[in-house]
């Protein structure tokens, strides 16, 4: 049996999160609270996410809970909820729906089978720079790269990280130095490929939500953003493949 109830704000964030990559997504409940790992079907994008009980106003599980859900569903009755609404989940395992109440309205949700849903791994990878951009830099620069190319390319060595794209004619560039950081940690120079329209969707969702994005990358490996939400009892972390370059 699962209870929760949880600001309408931080639930969108999650389910809006999550649907940048899937239709559909395995949510899991504990007494810590409420996670989940999930894959883009193109294999080019993961998604891990972790909710803290603290984050809730309220939190009962009395055994770990599974659930399958339909995110367009979800995303349906989140959108009825207004700024500092709540709302209410409940779970019985007998009866296969989730039960979502806000105000007096209350929606149930036939779930998924959660079988056909793998458990993802997140791989372990040597990410030697670390680096930490104001988030309304890297969308500015996300935005700007949009409009001369499909791609992007990273880079950071001990100075500075640099955010390029090239397109037939056109071309954006832009440079934070060290100070204009909030932290760089690199010792060698590292570069990376990835495509944009994946990278925008990420960052457009840190922008709503936090001041900074954590950037963990290496050379030709994949690129690692992670950020907080709600204090810090909501971390969201997401994975992108590289575009390899010929």
């Amino acid at each position: 049996m699962l209870q929760g109830k949880i600001k309408a704000d931080f639930m969108k964030t999650i389910v809006d999160a999550t649907a940048i990559l899937v239709d559909e997504a395995k949510f899991k409940f504990d007494s810590d609270g409420m996670y989940g790992r999930m894959v883009d079907p193109a294999h080019v994008g993961m998604i891990d996410f972790k909710v803290k009980k603290e984050t809730f106003d309220e939190y009962k599980c009395e055994e770990e809970a599974e659930i399958g859900i339909d995110l367009e569903k979800l995303k349906s009755i989140l959108k009825i909820a207004a700024a500092g609404d709540i709302v209410e989940l409940n779970y019985e395992k007998e009866e296969a729906r989730l039960s979502v109440k806000i105000g007096n309205l209350t929606r149930k949700i036939g779930l998924l089978d959660t079988s056909e849903m793998p458990d993802t791994k997140i791989p372990s990878l040597n990410l030697p720079a670390e680096i930490v951009v104001p988030t309304i830099e890297l969308h500015q620069a996300i935005r700007a790269a949009e409009a001369v190319a499909d791609h992007v390319v990273l880079m950071a060595d001990k100075d500075s990280f640099k955010i390029l794209a090239h397109g037939d004619t056109d071309s954006v560039e832009m440079v934070l130095n060290k100070e204009q950081l909030y932290s760089l940690k690199c010792e060698e120079p590292v570069k990376s490929m990835f495509p944009l329209d994946y990278l925008s969707d990420m960052v457009k969702v840190a922008k709503g939500e936090s001041e900074e994005v954590t950037i963990n990358l290496g050379t030709n490996y994949p690129v690692k953003l992670s950020f907080e939400v709600a204090g810090g009892y909501i971390k969201i972390l997401y994975l992108l493949a590289p575009r390899i370059e010929e």
